[in-house]
């Protein structure tokens, strides 16, 4: 005996018994379309005070081939910057050839207290080999005092800044050391959890700068243009380079873009150099 099997309809008709009722949509956007607007209009005066006083600083370092956004340093071979040791060199160079000091004074002035004839040429070692580390940039300063400057770019590693900062006073225990670390402002919060890991069990203190201050520091010894033009040409290119590498801060091509308004804040402090001064 046969047996008989349902038909099975494999069609897509019943689909058609479904009834779908629109729903209102509840979004306006309206409300955005206005926030975005006024976001504009707040930041629209402070893209053009940028651009003002880019316009500023070009006409000032005309000697110096102006604002360089339009310079490709990519293939110039001296200002190959891929490892840490290259900020390195190129700070430490800058400080120890400094005839005014005034970089010095702007990047420590306000920690150590001290006057900015003291900060004129120092003697500036590099990897400065101690016992177990190495000490990125070791200033000996006119005054005997001495200071260490540990450079950071990517490396999170902030332990053994502590770690290097101990042997050194270990290594010359009658100095008078201060101690630095540089570091990009986004790694500011991970600075902190280490600084206060260590500074419990560790009776060295380590203060913090950020490219952002040695890029303002730079911009200030250019405005005031008292240095040697071949030390301006170097620290202009330095200070593009930071500006640019690992600031972010291209040029402003259109007033009504939309850049990050924390971008052109962080622009218009570098750019205003010092309230107090000419500019």
């Amino acid at each position: 005996m046969t047996t008989a099997f349902p038909q099975v309809d494999y069609s897509w008709e019943f689909l058609k018994k479904f009834h779908y009722e629109g729903t209102q949509d509840l979004h306006d956007w309206q409300s955005l379309r206005l926030l975005i607007e006024k976001s504009e209009q707040a930041i629209k005066p402070h893209i053009l005070e940028c651009k003002n006083l880019e316009h500023l600083w070009e006409k000032r370092l005309s000697s110096l081939c102006g604002n360089q956004t339009n310079i490709n340093w990519s293939k110039f071979r001296p200002l190959r910057l891929n490892r840490e040791e290259d900020w390195s060199d190129w700070l430490a160079w800058l400080l120890e050839t400094s005839q005014e000091g005034f970089l010095a004074d702007s990047l420590f002035g306000e920690h150590m207290k001290c006057q900015i004839a003291a900060f004129i040429s120092p003697n500036v070692k590099r990897e400065d080999r101690l016992e177990s580390r190495r000490a990125d940039i070791v200033i000996r300063w006119k005054t005997k005092r001495m200071t260490q400057v540990e450079v950071k770019l990517w490396d999170e590693n902030f332990d053994k800044t502590f770690e290097t900062a101990n042997e050194l006073q270990e290594k010359e225990p009658d100095t008078d050391w201060t101690h630095f670390i540089l570091i990009p402002s986004q790694l500011r919060d991970e600075w902190k959890e280490a600084a206060h890991r260590n500074t419990k069990r560790e009776a060295v203190e380590v203060m913090v700068i950020l490219w952002n201050d040695v890029a303002r520091g730079l911009r200030r010894c250019l405005w005031r243009g008292s240095e040697s033009i071949f030390w301006r040409a170097w620290a202009w290119a330095f200070c593009r380079a930071i500006e640019t590498e690992l600031l972010g801060l291209e040029k402003l091509e259109c007033e009504f873009s939309q850049p990050q308004i924390e971008k052109v804040l962080l622009r218009l402090k570098i750019l205003r150099v010092d309230p107090e001064e000419e500019i």
